[in-house]
């Protein structure tokens, strides 16, 4: 970019002559931040791109140990904390007849304003992505399913539908498993603890009742 500055007429005596230069010509004015935000918010037909390119302070210089350094220091900063220092900015750099309604404001943002068409990409990214995992899953399921199948001697549809209800959590209590085993053994019944432990302790009776006689 110097090297097109520096090789060609493009420079100006100041910031009143850059403005007009921006607002006649296809010109871009490098200006100071304040100044330009100043002259942007004052005429509509004018925009600024990007942010700053560099930061500098403004100071007030005052002689070494005076007395004025603190007392102006807590002053500026009571009047950041106040906002009085917003609304002096306000009142000259926003009130002065600069309300930048209709078209120009109309233009920019229209320039300025992402699409659809814009961050369909970032819409498209994520639909493949979601795909992509849902499609694992199902592949990873059915391998499973056909895999314990075969080890468990059960077809596959009804190992599919058992580890989609162990999935949606519906078998809350009992384990899947445990379930399936029963299934594979045609609907036999698993003991009841406590039937198993009433028979034993009859068997029990019965025994010692035999000894007596």
């Amino acid at each position: 970019m110097w090297e097109y500055m520096r090789n060609r007429d493009v420079f100006v005596n100041g910031n009143r002559d850059g403005v007009e230069m921006v607002l006649s010509k296809n010109y871009a004015y490098l200006m100071e931040s304040t100044s330009l935000e100043f002259e942007v918010s004052q005429n509509c037909n004018l925009t600024q791109i990007g942010g700053v390119l560099g930061s500098k302070g403004y100071g007030i210089a005052l002689q070494k140990k005076s007395e004025w350094t603190d007392r102006i220091s807590r002053q500026i900063l009571l009047y950041q904390k106040r906002g009085v220092i917003e609304m002096k900015k306000t009142k000259w750099w926003r009130s002065k007849g600069a309300t930048c309604s209709g078209t120009g404001s109309a233009v920019k943002q229209q320039r300025f304003s992402l699409s659809l068409h814009n961050v369909a990409g970032l819409f498209i990214i994520l639909g493949a992505g979601l795909l992509f995992g849902f499609g694992t899953v199902i592949i990873e399921l059915f391998i499973r399913c056909r895999q314990l199948a075969k080890k468990e001697n059960l077809s596959f549809w009804t190992e599919l539908i058992s580890e989609l209800r162990f999935a949606l959590n519906l078998n809350k209590v009992e384990d899947h498993h445990s379930r399936k085993k029963s299934m594979k053994q045609n609907g036999a019944m698993a003991p009841d603890p406590l039937q198993h432990s009433t028979q034993l302790l009859h068997n029990g009776n019965s025994s010692v009742m035999r000894r007596k006689n």
